[in-house]
């Protein structure tokens, strides 16, 4: 297949999740022998990792003056201000020029942030994958935190769900991450769900053990919920936590001054930071523990987490999207003194986390391997195609 590929942001260096998929979904389909155009907004040269696995990478420049204008100017009518923020006449030049000068067998548009370009794309079999439910998320942590931000959470959450609604019905196929976050917008059969995978092969099951009770927090912490998990951990899970002899890891890119401050208020809490491999800080952990109270779709780090055998001790928001078996592949507990004592008991039971390191593994294993998720793509899009032509047939 000819696949144009179009996606908000450049694929490599994958730091964010969606950044992350659609890198790991352009391999795959190169994988699979498919011809891939991308175009993402982007500056400089297109990186070599992208270079060898699309025939041919559009990045347009991105402009935050224009992007900061078109967003107020979202203020005024009803697109969602993230939305705005992305809408660019270059960006829609450089895709009218594409398909006007190219064939394509289908086109893969990611977020809904790529909306405003669906007018071009609309004659050719289309997807949209939207990732997670943004509205989802936005309504989870207006429900959730107490911020000064909850007005613009809101308001943004409403224009999004009804964006979401909207494209769900106007494409001629879309994607979400989870089950869980496809329900919160359609049940509409044209929508399916392809989960996000793992790299069994970078995240392989070795572990260094140890007598240390090492427990690791993975996470980038220019997303907000993940900054909302740890400061909730520390308020209302560390007080009842009844071991001592415990050092909590908290491991990720861009912590703010209060999360980092951290390290110094408590003796066993160690702030890192970004590190060069996260998989060194999951090689030495007794268990993973992710305390998310808000988001949407699936966390990246407990699949890899799970990948590695460690053991994780999460929320019912955060397994539900991936399925894990509680008290065997993972462990689930949503209130804090539960969760405290979860910590307590798993760290003083070896032989239960040396269990739930392997089902976990074997759990990721057959349900999270890219290969497998990028053939259910690659038919998706086949099936997309095959439902456009058969309706061009019969009118």
């Amino acid at each position: 297949m000819r696949i144009l590929y179009i996606t908000p942001r450049v694929p490599f260096p994958p730091r964010k999740g969606d950044q992350l998929r659609s890198y790991q979904q352009l391999k795959g389909l190169h994988k699979l022998g498919h011809d891939i155009h991308l175009i993402s907004f982007g500056q400089g040269t297109v990186p070599q990792e992208l270079a060898k696995i699309c025939s041919k990478v559009d990045l347009v420049p991105f402009s935050k003056i224009t992007a900061l204008k078109n967003t107020v100017i979202g203020l005024k009518n009803s697109s969602p201000l993230q939305v705005a923020f992305y809408t660019s006449e270059n960006f829609t030049r450089t895709i009218d020029h594409a398909i006007r000068n190219n064939y394509y067998d289908i086109v893969h548009s990611q977020l809904v942030r790529t909306f405003p370009y669906f007018h071009s794309i609309k004659e050719l079999p289309n997807v949209i994958d939207f990732v997670d439910c943004i509205s989802l998320n936005l309504n989870r942590r207006t429900a959730f935190t107490r911020s000064l931000l909850n007005p613009v959470f809101s308001f943004e959450s409403k224009r999004i769900a009804r964006l979401e609604k909207a494209a769900a019905v106007c494409y001629d196929g879309g994607i979400f991450i989870s089950k869980v976050d496809k329900a919160a917008v359609t049940s509409d059969s044209t929508v399916t769900t392809i989960s996000n995978g793992v790299d069994l092969d970078y995240f392989s099951y070795q572990h260094e053990f140890t007598s240390e009770n090492n427990v690791v927090f993975v996470g980038n912490m220019s997303y907000a919920p993940n900054r909302e998990g740890v400061k909730h951990f520390i308020q209302n899970i560390y007080p009842h936590i009844k071991i001592t002899e415990f050092k909590l890891y908290i491991v990720g890119r861009e912590p703010t001054k209060d999360i980092i401050a951290l390290s110094g208020k408590y003796p066993n809490i160690v702030v890192t930071g970004e590190v060069p491999d996260i998989r060194t800080y999951l090689r030495r952990a007794k268990l993973f523990v992710c305390p998310l109270q808000t988001g949407a779709g699936v966390q990246n780090k407990v699949l890899e987490a799970m990948a590695a055998g460690v053991p994780v001790l999460t929320t019912s928001i955060v397994n539900d999207p991936i399925g894990g078996r509680d008290n065997d592949t993972i462990f689930v507990r949503n209130s804090d003194k539960d969760f405290a004592a979860s910590i307590t008991e798993l760290l003083s039971k070896p032989a239960q986390l040396e269990q739930t390191r392997a089902a976990a593994r074997q759990f990721v294993e057959q349900h999270y391997r890219w290969e497998r998720l990028n053939r259910q793509l690659e038919q998706f899009y086949r099936d997309v195609i095959q439902k456009k032509r058969l309706n061009e047939v019969t009118g």
